[in-house]
């Protein structure tokens, strides 16, 4: 699939839900270092096999990803205890990551553009406690109407902010990079925005259909809002 352009039909949005990690933030990289930074005492082979993992289902937190490392990949006596001392170093490396990071300039564009702290909220996999700080040391809050991660789902979060609002699955958007992104799309019937740019999914095109659109990079998107 080499579809770059986003479909005539799309309209601008009464609610966009935004991704953080390959849509705000250049962050995937991030994110990898501190799945590493969190198993650096695991073996080799299953940290390597999680990782890769990881890639391919962006959107998805880190909960549930270090649950099933050390309940199924790799079982331990005590999961509890050891799940919550690798989340701790988790956390660690990717507030220190993010903090060393500047937002996409154009993803604030974006959002300023499709109404900012009225309708533009921010959905993702990592956690929301965090990002908020996160967003907040870098002065970027009032872009958006709420900042939303994990542990709750995206699902139940887009659709407790439709509901809210009293808007319909297909008069609202998203934009993301990963393939929980997708399926939480999918899931409720709201259009999709794939932006490849700095995303880590390379099986992506054999998920995406012709509903979906598609963005080389940040400025196909923009190019897209000024038609």
């Amino acid at each position: 699939m080499t579809r770059v352009s986003l479909p005539t039909g799309l309209r601008r949005p009464r609610v966009t839900f935004m991704d953080c990690d390959g849509v705000i933030f250049d962050a995937n990289a991030v994110k990898v270092s501190a799945f590493e930074a969190a198993l650096a005492d695991a073996p080799a082979g299953p940290r390597g096999a999680l990782i890769a993992h990881h890639k391919q289902t962006g959107g998805i937190s880190r909960y549930e990803k270090l649950r099933r490392f050390y309940t199924e990949m790799v079982p331990v006596d005590d999961p509890e205890a050891v799940i919550a001392e690798a989340l701790r170093r988790f956390s660690e490396a990717s507030v220190a990551g993010y903090r060393a990071l500047q937002p996409r300039p154009e993803a604030l564009q974006f959002a300023e553009a499709l109404g900012g702290a009225a309708s533009v909220y921010v959905v993702s996999g990592s956690d929301g406690e965090e990002l908020r700080r996160i967003f907040g040391e870098h002065g970027m809050l009032g872009h958006f109407a709420e900042v939303l991660g994990s542990p709750t789902k995206k699902v139940p979060h887009m659709r407790r902010v439709l509901e809210d609002r009293g808007v319909a699955p297909r008069e609202a958007l998203m934009i993301g990079d990963g393939r929980g992104d997708l399926e939480a799309c999918r899931a409720l019937g709201v259009p999709f925005i794939f932006l490849r740019e700095m995303s880590e999914w390379t099986g992506a095109d054999a998920h995406l259909g012709t509903e979906d659109a598609i963005a080389a990079d940040w400025p196909a998107v923009l190019g897209w809002l000024e038609r």
